[in-house]
Protein backbone atom coordinates (compact mmCIF):
# COMPACT_ATOMS: atom_id res chain seq x y z
CA UNK A 1 0.00 0.00 0.00
CA UNK A 2 3.03 2.27 0.24
CA UNK A 3 5.57 1.50 -2.64
CA UNK A 4 7.08 4.70 -2.16
CA UNK A 5 7.77 4.93 1.27
CA UNK A 6 8.11 1.13 3.01
CA UNK A 7 7.73 -0.27 0.05
CA UNK A 8 11.19 0.29 -1.27
CA UNK A 9 12.72 -1.28 1.76
CA UNK A 10 10.62 -4.65 2.19
CA UNK A 11 13.65 -7.15 -0.11
CA UNK A 12 12.59 -10.57 -1.41
CA UNK A 13 11.71 -11.99 1.70
CA UNK A 14 7.71 -11.71 1.05
CA UNK A 15 5.15 -13.81 3.03
CA UNK A 16 2.18 -13.05 5.23
CA UNK A 17 4.27 -13.67 8.12
CA UNK A 18 7.63 -12.36 7.36
CA UNK A 19 8.94 -9.13 5.66
CA UNK A 20 12.75 -8.62 5.27
CA UNK A 21 12.98 -4.70 5.79
CA UNK A 22 16.50 -3.46 5.05
CA UNK A 23 18.77 -5.69 6.92
CA UNK A 24 16.39 -6.65 9.37
CA UNK A 25 12.97 -8.90 9.81
CA UNK A 26 9.69 -8.69 10.29
CA UNK A 27 7.41 -11.22 11.82
CA UNK A 28 4.09 -11.65 12.32
CA UNK A 29 2.68 -13.72 15.08
CA UNK A 30 -0.61 -14.58 16.19
CA UNK A 31 -1.09 -13.81 20.12
CA UNK A 32 -4.17 -15.43 20.59
CA UNK A 33 -3.20 -18.50 22.67
CA UNK A 34 -6.88 -19.35 24.16
CA UNK A 35 -7.80 -19.46 27.80
CA UNK A 36 -7.34 -22.12 29.85
CA UNK A 37 -9.97 -22.53 32.31
CA UNK A 38 -8.26 -24.66 35.20
CA UNK A 39 -5.04 -21.61 34.16
CA UNK A 40 -2.93 -23.77 32.46
CA UNK A 41 -0.82 -21.87 30.30
CA UNK A 42 -0.98 -23.08 26.56
CA UNK A 43 1.90 -22.72 24.28
CA UNK A 44 3.24 -21.35 20.87
CA UNK A 45 5.96 -23.25 18.83
CA UNK A 46 6.25 -19.71 16.38
CA UNK A 47 6.06 -17.76 19.70
CA UNK A 48 9.00 -19.47 21.24
CA UNK A 49 11.22 -19.48 17.97
CA UNK A 50 11.39 -16.65 16.64
CA UNK A 51 14.56 -14.19 18.44
CA UNK A 52 13.47 -10.13 18.19
CA UNK A 53 15.12 -7.14 19.25
CA UNK A 54 11.61 -5.17 19.69
CA UNK A 55 8.03 -6.68 19.87
CA UNK A 56 4.88 -4.54 18.97
CA UNK A 57 1.88 -5.99 20.72
CA UNK A 58 -1.35 -4.88 18.77
CA UNK A 59 -4.87 -5.50 20.07
CA UNK A 60 -2.94 -6.22 23.44
CA UNK A 61 -6.22 -7.45 25.18
CA UNK A 62 -7.42 -9.75 22.34
CA UNK A 63 -4.10 -11.56 23.49
CA UNK A 64 -3.47 -14.59 26.21
CA UNK A 65 -2.55 -13.22 29.58
CA UNK A 66 0.02 -15.21 29.46
CA UNK A 67 1.41 -13.71 26.34
CA UNK A 68 4.73 -11.60 27.58
CA UNK A 69 5.99 -15.19 29.04
CA UNK A 70 6.69 -16.20 25.27
CA UNK A 71 7.82 -12.85 24.19
CA UNK A 72 10.23 -11.68 27.04
CA UNK A 73 11.78 -15.22 26.35
CA UNK A 74 12.53 -14.46 22.65
CA UNK A 75 13.78 -10.63 23.54
CA UNK A 76 16.25 -12.00 26.13
CA UNK A 77 19.17 -11.81 24.16
CA UNK A 78 18.64 -8.65 22.68
CA UNK A 79 20.72 -5.34 23.76
CA UNK A 80 17.86 -3.53 22.30
CA UNK A 81 15.22 -5.79 24.44
CA UNK A 82 11.95 -2.91 24.01
CA UNK A 83 8.33 -3.46 23.85
CA UNK A 84 5.33 -1.67 22.34
CA UNK A 85 1.44 -2.09 23.52
CA UNK A 86 -1.46 -1.16 21.38
CA UNK A 87 -5.04 -1.76 21.83
CA UNK A 88 -8.82 -0.15 22.74
CA UNK A 89 -8.66 -0.94 26.31
CA UNK A 90 -11.55 -3.51 27.78
CA UNK A 91 -11.39 -4.32 31.63
CA UNK A 92 -9.99 -1.61 34.58
CA UNK A 93 -6.45 -3.22 35.57
CA UNK A 94 -6.35 -6.01 32.98
CA UNK A 95 -4.01 -6.24 30.04
CA UNK A 96 -3.46 -2.82 28.16
CA UNK A 97 -5.17 -0.64 31.14
CA UNK A 98 -3.09 -2.92 33.67
CA UNK A 99 0.47 -1.83 31.30
CA UNK A 100 -0.92 1.96 31.15
CA UNK A 101 -1.67 2.37 35.25
CA UNK A 102 1.94 1.45 35.95
CA UNK A 103 3.64 4.00 32.76
CA UNK A 104 4.13 8.01 32.85
CA UNK A 105 0.54 7.94 31.77
CA UNK A 106 0.28 10.85 29.07
CA UNK A 107 -3.03 12.58 28.02
CA UNK A 108 -3.17 14.82 25.49
CA UNK A 109 -4.18 18.67 26.96
CA UNK A 110 -5.59 21.40 24.70
CA UNK A 111 -3.96 24.77 24.92
CA UNK A 112 -7.27 26.95 24.44
CA UNK A 113 -6.50 30.18 22.79
CA UNK A 114 -8.46 32.78 24.53
CA UNK A 115 -8.06 32.11 27.88
CA UNK A 116 -4.48 30.40 27.73
CA UNK A 117 -5.58 27.48 30.01
CA UNK A 118 -5.32 23.42 28.96
CA UNK A 119 -8.08 21.22 29.18
CA UNK A 120 -8.07 17.31 28.68
CA UNK A 121 -10.84 16.53 26.78
CA UNK A 122 -10.63 13.16 27.44
CA UNK A 123 -11.07 12.93 31.19
CA UNK A 124 -13.44 10.53 33.05
CA UNK A 125 -15.10 12.90 34.85
CA UNK A 126 -16.16 14.93 31.29
CA UNK A 127 -18.51 11.77 30.80
CA UNK A 128 -20.50 11.00 33.42
CA UNK A 129 -21.92 7.69 32.49
CA UNK A 130 -25.36 9.13 34.07
CA UNK A 131 -25.24 12.95 33.60
CA UNK A 132 -24.39 15.12 31.13
CA UNK A 133 -21.13 15.58 28.92
CA UNK A 134 -19.05 18.55 30.28
CA UNK A 135 -16.65 17.77 27.34
CA UNK A 136 -19.04 18.67 24.33
CA UNK A 137 -21.69 21.69 24.89
CA UNK A 138 -24.15 22.56 22.05
CA UNK A 139 -24.23 25.87 20.55
CA UNK A 140 -27.97 27.94 19.71
CA UNK A 141 -26.76 26.83 15.91
CA UNK A 142 -27.24 23.45 16.81
CA UNK A 143 -23.34 22.40 16.08
CA UNK A 144 -21.56 21.20 18.82
CA UNK A 145 -17.85 22.67 20.24
CA UNK A 146 -14.99 21.15 22.27
CA UNK A 147 -15.51 23.01 25.28
CA UNK A 148 -12.72 24.89 27.56
CA UNK A 149 -13.71 23.86 31.13
CA UNK A 150 -12.40 27.38 31.96
CA UNK A 151 -13.62 29.79 29.65
CA UNK A 152 -16.78 27.69 27.79
CA UNK A 153 -14.79 28.40 24.55
CA UNK A 154 -14.37 26.44 21.50
CA UNK A 155 -10.88 24.45 21.80
CA UNK A 156 -8.62 23.27 18.60
CA UNK A 157 -7.59 20.02 18.98
CA UNK A 158 -4.31 20.26 16.85
CA UNK A 159 -2.69 22.54 19.45
CA UNK A 160 -1.73 20.81 22.64
CA UNK A 161 0.76 19.09 24.81
CA UNK A 162 0.98 15.26 26.33
CA UNK A 163 1.36 16.03 30.23
CA UNK A 164 2.06 12.69 32.11
CA UNK A 165 0.51 11.98 35.12
CA UNK A 166 3.12 10.53 36.97
CA UNK A 167 6.45 12.78 35.56
CA UNK A 168 8.88 10.21 37.47
CA UNK A 169 8.25 7.36 35.56
CA UNK A 170 11.05 6.90 32.81
CA UNK A 171 11.15 3.70 31.96
CA UNK A 172 7.30 2.54 31.19
CA UNK A 173 5.61 5.68 28.62
CA UNK A 174 2.46 5.36 27.73
CA UNK A 175 -0.09 7.78 26.19
CA UNK A 176 -4.03 7.38 25.98
CA UNK A 177 -6.30 9.85 23.80
CA UNK A 178 -9.80 9.19 22.84
CA UNK A 179 -12.07 10.73 20.05
CA UNK A 180 -12.96 13.82 21.50
CA UNK A 181 -8.91 14.97 20.97
CA UNK A 182 -8.80 13.95 17.41
CA UNK A 183 -9.04 16.88 15.00
CA UNK A 184 -11.29 14.86 12.38
CA UNK A 185 -13.81 13.93 14.58
CA UNK A 186 -17.45 14.70 13.93
CA UNK A 187 -17.70 15.37 17.68
CA UNK A 188 -21.65 16.05 16.67
CA UNK A 189 -22.23 12.94 15.92
CA UNK A 190 -20.42 11.86 19.06
CA UNK A 191 -22.28 13.49 21.62
CA UNK A 192 -25.58 12.16 19.76
CA UNK A 193 -24.44 8.92 20.58
CA UNK A 194 -23.77 9.77 23.85
CA UNK A 195 -26.89 11.27 24.76
CA UNK A 196 -28.96 8.66 22.95
CA UNK A 197 -30.71 5.98 25.70
CA UNK A 198 -30.45 3.00 22.86
CA UNK A 199 -26.70 3.20 22.84
CA UNK A 200 -24.02 1.05 24.30
CA UNK A 201 -22.47 3.46 26.22
CA UNK A 202 -20.04 0.78 27.59
CA UNK A 203 -18.57 0.51 24.18
CA UNK A 204 -18.04 4.27 23.72
CA UNK A 205 -16.50 4.51 26.64
CA UNK A 206 -13.66 1.64 25.81
CA UNK A 207 -13.72 2.48 21.67
CA UNK A 208 -14.06 6.16 21.18
CA UNK A 209 -12.99 7.54 25.17
CA UNK A 210 -10.09 5.24 25.33
CA UNK A 211 -10.75 4.03 28.35
CA UNK A 212 -11.30 0.85 30.26
CA UNK A 213 -14.72 0.07 31.99
CA UNK A 214 -16.54 -2.57 33.86
CA UNK A 215 -20.37 -2.84 33.88
CA UNK A 216 -21.11 -2.35 37.82
CA UNK A 217 -23.07 -5.65 38.06
CA UNK A 218 -20.16 -7.85 36.17
CA UNK A 219 -17.40 -6.82 39.31
CA UNK A 220 -17.73 -6.78 42.86
CA UNK A 221 -16.98 -3.49 44.62
CA UNK A 222 -15.39 -2.87 48.03
CA UNK A 223 -18.88 -1.18 49.02
CA UNK A 224 -20.54 -4.60 47.82
CA UNK A 225 -18.40 -6.54 49.95
CA UNK A 226 -18.83 -4.29 52.96
CA UNK A 227 -22.38 -4.08 52.60
CA UNK A 228 -22.65 -7.66 53.78
CA UNK A 229 -20.61 -7.56 56.93
CA UNK A 230 -22.48 -7.89 60.08
CA UNK A 231 -21.37 -7.67 63.49
CA UNK A 232 -20.07 -10.70 64.86
CA UNK A 233 -16.26 -11.10 64.34
CA UNK A 234 -14.18 -13.91 62.65
CA UNK A 235 -15.25 -17.28 64.68
CA UNK A 236 -13.19 -19.51 65.85
CA UNK A 237 -14.39 -22.52 65.81
CA UNK A 238 -18.72 -24.10 65.03
CA UNK A 239 -20.69 -26.68 66.70
CA UNK A 240 -23.12 -26.48 63.90
CA UNK A 241 -22.62 -28.05 60.44
CA UNK A 242 -20.42 -25.94 58.26
CA UNK A 243 -19.45 -25.83 54.56
CA UNK A 244 -15.77 -24.51 53.57
CA UNK A 245 -14.16 -23.27 50.26
CA UNK A 246 -10.24 -23.60 49.71
CA UNK A 247 -8.41 -22.50 47.23
CA UNK A 248 -4.90 -23.95 46.14
CA UNK A 249 -2.24 -21.58 45.12
CA UNK A 250 -0.51 -18.47 46.80
CA UNK A 251 2.77 -17.16 47.01
CA UNK A 252 4.41 -20.50 49.04
CA UNK A 253 3.86 -23.99 48.25
CA UNK A 254 0.80 -25.19 50.18
CA UNK A 255 -0.84 -22.31 51.07
CA UNK A 256 -4.59 -22.14 51.35
CA UNK A 257 -7.45 -19.68 50.90
CA UNK A 258 -10.24 -20.37 52.81
CA UNK A 259 -13.76 -19.18 53.68
CA UNK A 260 -16.26 -21.28 55.98
CA UNK A 261 -19.81 -20.58 56.40
CA UNK A 262 -22.92 -21.84 57.59
CA UNK A 263 -26.79 -22.32 56.63
CA UNK A 264 -28.67 -18.71 57.49
CA UNK A 265 -32.67 -18.51 58.64
CA UNK A 266 -33.39 -15.92 56.82
CA UNK A 267 -30.21 -15.88 54.29
CA UNK A 268 -28.45 -17.94 51.43
CA UNK A 269 -25.76 -18.08 54.21
CA UNK A 270 -23.24 -16.78 56.85
CA UNK A 271 -19.65 -16.71 56.50
CA UNK A 272 -18.15 -17.31 59.94
CA UNK A 273 -14.41 -17.45 59.27
CA UNK A 274 -12.48 -16.37 56.46
CA UNK A 275 -8.37 -17.54 56.93
CA UNK A 276 -4.83 -18.19 55.35
CA UNK A 277 -3.17 -21.10 56.82
CA UNK A 278 -0.36 -23.45 55.19
CA UNK A 279 0.15 -26.97 55.14
CA UNK A 280 -2.58 -29.94 54.66
CA UNK A 281 -2.64 -30.85 58.43
CA UNK A 282 -4.16 -27.45 58.99
CA UNK A 283 -6.90 -28.15 56.73
CA UNK A 284 -7.41 -31.15 59.02
CA UNK A 285 -7.53 -29.25 62.38
CA UNK A 286 -9.98 -27.13 60.62
CA UNK A 287 -12.32 -29.52 59.17
CA UNK A 288 -13.02 -31.02 63.17
CA UNK A 289 -13.03 -27.38 64.96
CA UNK A 290 -15.34 -26.12 62.06
CA UNK A 291 -17.61 -29.48 62.07
CA UNK A 292 -17.19 -29.18 58.69
CA UNK A 293 -19.66 -31.58 56.39
CA UNK A 294 -18.91 -30.66 53.20
CA UNK A 295 -15.84 -29.18 51.55
CA UNK A 296 -15.24 -28.50 48.40
CA UNK A 297 -10.77 -27.64 47.26
CA UNK A 298 -9.58 -26.39 44.16
CA UNK A 299 -8.05 -29.76 42.75
CA UNK A 300 -4.74 -28.21 41.23
CA UNK A 301 -2.21 -27.61 41.33
CA UNK A 302 -1.53 -30.28 43.96
CA UNK A 303 -4.04 -32.72 42.65
CA UNK A 304 -2.26 -35.71 44.90
CA UNK A 305 -2.47 -34.53 48.35
CA UNK A 306 -6.04 -32.67 47.60
CA UNK A 307 -7.04 -36.48 47.09
CA UNK A 308 -5.29 -37.80 50.04
CA UNK A 309 -7.35 -34.80 52.23
CA UNK A 310 -10.34 -36.39 50.84
CA UNK A 311 -9.69 -39.67 51.55
CA UNK A 312 -9.01 -38.44 55.50
CA UNK A 313 -12.42 -37.60 55.18
CA UNK A 314 -14.31 -39.70 53.41
CA UNK A 315 -17.87 -38.35 52.32
CA UNK A 316 -17.15 -34.91 53.21
CA UNK A 317 -14.29 -33.65 50.73
CA UNK A 318 -14.58 -33.15 46.92
CA UNK A 319 -12.24 -31.74 44.86
CA UNK A 320 -13.25 -29.27 42.20
CA UNK A 321 -12.46 -29.00 37.89
CA UNK A 322 -14.22 -27.09 35.90
CA UNK A 323 -15.60 -27.32 32.53
CA UNK A 324 -17.07 -25.19 29.88
CA UNK A 325 -18.72 -27.66 28.40
CA UNK A 326 -21.24 -28.64 31.49
CA UNK A 327 -24.60 -26.27 31.66
CA UNK A 328 -26.48 -26.24 34.63
CA UNK A 329 -26.12 -27.95 38.05
CA UNK A 330 -23.05 -29.33 39.66
CA UNK A 331 -22.19 -32.35 39.07
CA UNK A 332 -21.07 -34.59 41.86
CA UNK A 333 -19.30 -37.73 41.56
CA UNK A 334 -19.53 -39.94 44.79
CA UNK A 335 -16.81 -42.27 43.94
CA UNK A 336 -13.66 -39.78 42.78
CA UNK A 337 -15.30 -37.25 45.68
CA UNK A 338 -15.26 -34.65 42.41
CA UNK A 339 -17.27 -32.45 41.44
CA UNK A 340 -17.41 -30.10 38.05
CA UNK A 341 -18.97 -27.69 37.44
CA UNK A 342 -19.57 -24.47 34.50
CA UNK A 343 -16.77 -21.83 35.45
CA UNK A 344 -18.75 -18.72 34.69
CA UNK A 345 -22.05 -20.32 36.11
CA UNK A 346 -20.51 -21.17 39.53
CA UNK A 347 -18.55 -17.71 40.10
CA UNK A 348 -22.46 -16.09 39.01
CA UNK A 349 -24.17 -17.74 41.94
CA UNK A 350 -21.37 -16.64 44.43
CA UNK A 351 -21.23 -13.25 42.42
CA UNK A 352 -25.04 -12.65 42.81
CA UNK A 353 -24.84 -13.83 46.71
CA UNK A 354 -22.94 -10.92 47.51
CA UNK A 355 -24.00 -8.13 45.06
CA UNK A 356 -27.86 -8.99 46.55
CA UNK A 357 -26.72 -9.09 50.20
CA UNK A 358 -28.22 -12.31 50.49
CA UNK A 359 -24.61 -13.69 52.16
CA UNK A 360 -23.91 -12.37 55.52
CA UNK A 361 -20.20 -11.73 56.22
CA UNK A 362 -18.02 -11.08 59.36
CA UNK A 363 -17.93 -7.67 60.73
CA UNK A 364 -15.04 -5.69 58.81
CA UNK A 365 -11.72 -6.31 59.50
CA UNK A 366 -8.09 -6.70 57.73
CA UNK A 367 -8.91 -9.88 56.84
CA UNK A 368 -12.17 -8.92 55.45
CA UNK A 369 -10.44 -5.95 53.77
CA UNK A 370 -8.49 -8.32 52.28
CA UNK A 371 -11.32 -11.06 50.93
CA UNK A 372 -12.79 -8.15 49.83
CA UNK A 373 -9.79 -6.72 47.61
CA UNK A 374 -9.66 -10.23 46.29
CA UNK A 375 -13.50 -10.66 45.56
CA UNK A 376 -12.77 -7.13 43.19
CA UNK A 377 -9.84 -8.63 41.61
CA UNK A 378 -12.03 -10.42 39.26
CA UNK A 379 -14.63 -9.50 36.77
CA UNK A 380 -16.85 -11.22 33.76
CA UNK A 381 -16.39 -10.30 30.19
CA UNK A 382 -17.67 -10.90 27.09
CA UNK A 383 -15.49 -13.39 25.07
CA UNK A 384 -15.99 -13.76 21.04
CA UNK A 385 -14.85 -17.12 19.31
CA UNK A 386 -13.00 -15.49 15.98
CA UNK A 387 -13.53 -18.76 14.47
CA UNK A 388 -16.68 -19.59 14.77
CA UNK A 389 -18.54 -15.74 16.04
CA UNK A 390 -19.63 -17.84 19.94
CA UNK A 391 -19.97 -15.67 22.73
CA UNK A 392 -19.58 -16.45 25.90
CA UNK A 393 -19.12 -14.56 28.96
CA UNK A 394 -15.74 -15.49 31.15
CA UNK A 395 -14.67 -14.35 34.37
CA UNK A 396 -10.71 -12.93 33.64
CA UNK A 397 -8.79 -13.42 36.95
CA UNK A 398 -6.19 -11.27 38.97
CA UNK A 399 -7.44 -7.78 37.72
CA UNK A 400 -4.65 -5.89 39.94
CA UNK A 401 -3.90 -8.26 42.31
CA UNK A 402 -4.78 -11.74 43.97
CA UNK A 403 -8.38 -13.22 43.67
CA UNK A 404 -7.86 -16.51 45.81
CA UNK A 405 -10.21 -15.43 48.40
CA UNK A 406 -13.09 -15.19 45.38
CA UNK A 407 -12.36 -18.37 44.21
CA UNK A 408 -12.42 -19.75 47.95
CA UNK A 409 -15.92 -18.47 48.06
CA UNK A 410 -17.22 -19.68 44.86
CA UNK A 411 -16.27 -23.20 46.54
CA UNK A 412 -18.10 -22.34 49.74
CA UNK A 413 -21.04 -21.81 48.16
CA UNK A 414 -20.66 -25.18 45.78
CA UNK A 415 -20.30 -26.54 49.06
CA UNK A 416 -23.44 -24.97 50.61
CA UNK A 417 -25.73 -25.02 47.92
CA UNK A 418 -25.13 -27.92 46.03
CA UNK A 419 -25.62 -30.81 48.14
CA UNK A 420 -25.56 -34.46 46.75
CA UNK A 421 -28.34 -35.22 48.05
CA UNK A 422 -27.48 -39.44 48.92
CA UNK A 423 -24.90 -38.70 50.91
CA UNK A 424 -25.84 -35.31 52.86
CA UNK A 425 -29.23 -34.31 54.76
CA UNK A 426 -30.62 -30.46 54.63
CA UNK A 427 -29.45 -28.59 57.37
Amino acid sequence: DNPDTIGCFVRDTDSATLKRIGSGFLYFRSGRLGIDLQGEMKSSAALKGDPADHAVHDEYDEMHPGIDEFVDGRLAKSPIHTKSYLANPTLPDYMIDAKFQTSSREYWHIKCHHCRHYTCLDLEELWPINGDCKALQRQADGSVIRACQHCGKELDPRFGEWVPERPGEKDIIGFTIGHPSYAWINVKKLLNDWENPASDKANIIRLRLGRAYIEAENRLSLQEVYACCGSLGISSGETKPCFMGVDQGGSAQDLFHISIGKKHSSKAGQIVHVTIEKGWSELDGIMKRFNIHRCVIDGLPNQDDARRFAARHPGKVFLSYFSESQKGAYKWDEEKWEVSSNRTEAMDASHKEISERRLVLPARSGMIELYAQHCHHTAKKLMVDEKTGTKRYVYIPKLGGPDHFRLAQCYESMARNGTPGLMFPDF
